[in-house]
């Protein structure tokens, strides 16, 4: 005779044992309509799939270069949930009921074969989701799963990702938890050639006010062809703790035969940040892919080269970027076309921004995210002939190489007004205006 207490409570923990997949989901739940259109509100029955505009499953991937490894992100979030889990499949689009390159299972990701077993999968089409330990119970906000995917073949054509990914509630049944669906489409990259260069096609960034003089933490803007056949910025997931990358698919910069650290990478454009150590006078700066590396660019290096951010120059007069504790910019009223403005008043605390400011205490190397309060020394701020004191001028604290100096603005005439900066006695060589009122 069965004991129908014990059945009872086998029966009321049923939809625990089927729904509740932290060991992955089944197969074709990514909501592929090549795979029936299934996604996981099949299980987590709460709502419909992408019903819940508060949160989003996103693919982050880049074309790709046949044949070759990249990391695949998917990224889930939601600002209620608790617990995580996704799937992954990646299709031709010629015919998308073919599997396209391979994915590889890690110790929080498992392969899934389809219609059965696991990677490797041979040429049958294959299904990346959650092990236990990365579903992350208790963490809240966004969870960023991390998949290696081997591209196809050359000729292999534009290639299809399809996501799920479900922002749980940690509840340990199918109710309360948000599923989402995306897709993206990547595109076989160019073929990759050594990149080319000009002997002066590297400049301090730009909108900090160019120039050829660097220093360690500054930034620079290398301008050529072929540097890279991908284009991306950086990301959290290239940082290794509060340190920056060295290197973005593929990409390169050493500064005086020292590494830089790479923010951005495209066919066209290089933006990187100078390390430490590249000591004073003539360095050469050089871009390598996997395909070579550049001529030298000549730079020049110093111990400090700041540079003020700046809107473009309208004639002869160029305006500083500084913002008011209310959130607008100091300029004339309605001068911003996109944003609030108006023009700073004495006592008032402006906020400037710059880079090149050079070593601070306590230091910070190259390549760090700021944390503190990192400072220059003897900051200096001018408008017109007036001093301004300077309440804080060091690394802004969250960002890497990137200066803030908060000044209090003197008792000067209303209208345009000169603006200069230095630090420690190396002025910024911009000729830069900013706006009083009254």
């Amino acid at each position: 005779m069965f004991n129908r207490f014990f059945w009872s409570a086998v029966l009321s923990a049923l939809p625990l044992l089927l729904f509740a997949r932290s060991g992955g989901a089944p197969i074709r739940r990514t909501g592929a309509a090549i795979d029936g259109g299934q996604d996981c509100s099949a299980c987590h029955r709460t709502s419909a799939a992408n019903s819940d505009s508060r949160g989003f499953v996103r693919i982050n991937a880049v074309n790709y270069t046949p044949g070759q490894r990249q990391t695949i992100r998917v990224q889930v979030f939601h600002p209620e949930a608790s617990r995580w889990g996704f799937q992954l499949t990646a299709r031709l689009a010629s015919n998308e009921n073919n599997k396209a390159g391979t994915l590889t299972p890690n110790s929080l990701v498992q392969v899934n074969c389809d219609p059965s077993g696991n990677a490797p999968c041979g040429n049958d089409r294959e299904f990346a989701t959650h092990l236990a330990p990365a579903t992350t119970q208790g963490a809240s906000g966004l969870a960023t799963f991390s998949v290696e995917w081997t591209a196809p073949a050359e000729g292999s054509g534009d290639v299809v990702l399809y996501a799920a990914g479900n922002a749980a509630d940690n509840g340990g049944s199918n109710a309360g938890d948000r599923i989402y669906t995306t897709s993206l489409r990547l595109s076989p990259a160019p073929a990759l050639s050594r990149p080319t260069v000009s002997s002066d096609g590297a400049i301090a960034v730009g909108a900090f006010g160019g120039g050829r003089t660097i220093s360690p933490g500054s930034w620079i803007e290398i301008f050529g062809t072929s540097l890279s056949n991908i284009t991306r910025e950086w990301a959290t997931w290239d940082f290794t703790g509060s340190n920056a990358p060295r290197s973005l698919e593929g990409v390169s910069v050493t500064v005086g035969g020292r590494d830089a650290f790479i923010r951005y990478v495209s066919p066209g454009q290089v933006n990187a940040q100078v390390p430490d150590g590249i000591g004073s006078g003539s360095v050469n700066v050089v871009v390598t892919n996997a395909a070579g590396a550049s001529s030298n660019i000549q730079m020049t290096a110093a111990p400090r080269s700041p540079g003020l951010l700046a809107f473009p120059a309208s004639g002869a007069r160029q305006l500083a970027v500084a913002l008011l504790p209310d959130g607008a910019f100091v300029a004339r009223t309605g001068e911003i076309a996109t944003s609030p403005s108006r023009p700073a008043r004495p006592g008032e605390t402006i906020t400037l921004y710059l880079i090149g400011g050079g070593a601070t205490t306590p230091p910070t190397p190259a390549g760090s995210v700021a944390a503190g309060t990192p400072t220059v020394p003897n900051p200096q701020v001018r408008f017109g002939e007036a001093p301004a004191t300077v309440s804080y001028a060091g690394l802004a604290p969250g960002a890497v190489g990137l200066y803030q100096f908060n000044v209090v603005v003197p008792n000067v005439a209303p209208g345009d007004t000169r603006l200069s900066l230095s630090i420690d006695g190396t002025a910024t060589p911009q000729t830069l205006t900013t706006v009083i009122g009254n």
